[in-house]
């Protein structure tokens, strides 16, 4: 005689059906937001850098607005010393005040931060996209300005060489211990006759113009800086 079989039981088969179809569903929810999560801890990793980055370069600026400001005196006290009736002044004197006018050193930033947060597809939305584009906007300047340091420095081999043409740098480093055995009086040098020329005069001026230019880059970007750190902090 055959065994009859037992009926199916579909509530029970509809429920484990269900609770695979959850727990599928549960699975893919949980690696979702675990996902958004990481997205998210990676992108405050990132704007905490920027933030930090942004931060270093503001002392760097301020050290260069600094400077920058110390040169520009110091190339006005020089042009004030110029003129068609110059009082005797040394050749030390004229090394001195060369030296302070090239003191100022090329401006350098860093931007590895910002730009790897710009080129990333995190925090795209919102506020974020004025933030992205004053970054963007900062960067430029910062190219702008780095360009015109570097044409500020490239300006200092052609006034040493107009320079040579009045005092020779020999003389000028006299003082130097490989220069103890040749006394300045072997070398001939005329400091009045270089603050005399019209020519040279112009050279030290368009160099003060310069650096005075680099100034309002750098206070520009001072600016920037800070107010992209407030646009940042602000919302976190």
């Amino acid at each position: 005689m055959s065994e009859s079989k037992k009926p199916i039981d579909w509530n029970r088969l509809l429920i484990e059906g269900l609770v695979i179809v959850v727990s599928i569903l549960l699975a893919f929810s949980i690696d979702a937001w675990w996902d958004q999560q990481r997205e998210l801890r990676d992108a405050e990793d990132q704007v905490a850098r920027v933030v930090a980055e942004l931060n270093a370069n503001i002392t760097i600026l301020n050290a260069q607005d600094e400077a920058l400001g110390h040169t520009t005196r110091a190339a006005r006290e020089f042009l004030s010393m110029m003129g068609p009736d110059v009082e005797a002044v040394s050749n030390q004197e004229v090394g001195v005040m060369m030296g302070r006018i090239f003191s100022v050193g090329t401006l350098s930033l860093s931007r590895s931060a910002t730009q790897n947060f710009l080129s990333s597809g995190q925090l795209t939305d919102g506020r974020w996209v004025g933030i992205r584009l004053a970054l963007s906007e900062m960067l430029s300047k910062v190219h702008a300005a780095e360009n015109n340091s570097l044409e500020l420095r490239q300006m200092r081999p052609n006034i040493w060489e107009h320079e040579q043409d009045f005092v020779s740098g020999l003389d000028i480093v006299r003082d130097h211990a490989l220069m103890k055995d040749y006394p300045a009086s072997q070398f001939e040098s005329d400091a009045d006759a270089l603050l005399s020329d019209m020519k040279f005069e112009g050279v030290i001026a368009n160099y003060a113009i310069r650096m005075e230019i680099n100034r309002d880059n750098v206070r520009d970007l001072l600016a920037r800086h800070s107010a992209l750190i407030n646009m940042i902090e602000d919302g976190q």
